[in-house]
């Protein structure tokens, strides 16, 4: 019998799954919703975790697509201040795809 079970569902389930399984992306995410564009700090204090907590789970909210930054990753500088916003029609889309898959209509 295997340690972990790991059923097979879409890249798109477990992007969900990734983003809305852990506590502290849902807390972000809730925070932006909620108060609007945010430094990590500004989140850190909202959320009442650690800035370089908030900072890792930043890079993967935006990495799946459901977090948006000012200025963009690719254009950063060292130290520079960055904004973070909710992109509210990609969550609402990824909610959407986890809750197909818990009611049996997504693999």
């Amino acid at each position: 019998m295997p340690k972990y079970a790991r059923p097979a569902h879409t890249e798109q389930v477990e992007a969900a799954i990734e983003a809305f399984g852990n506590r502290v992306r849902v807390a972000i995410i809730g925070a932006l919703r909620q108060h609007g564009a945010a430094t990590r700090g500004e989140l850190a204090a909202r959320i009442g975790s650690a800035e370089k907590t908030v900072q890792t789970h930043l890079r993967t909210l935006e990495g799946l697509d459901l977090v948006s930054s000012d200025p963009p990753p690719e254009s950063r500088k060292s130290g520079q201040r960055v904004r973070y916003s909710a992109k509210p029609a990609a969550i609402d889309a990824s909610l959407a795809t986890l809750i197909e898959a818990i009611q049996g209509r997504a693999s």
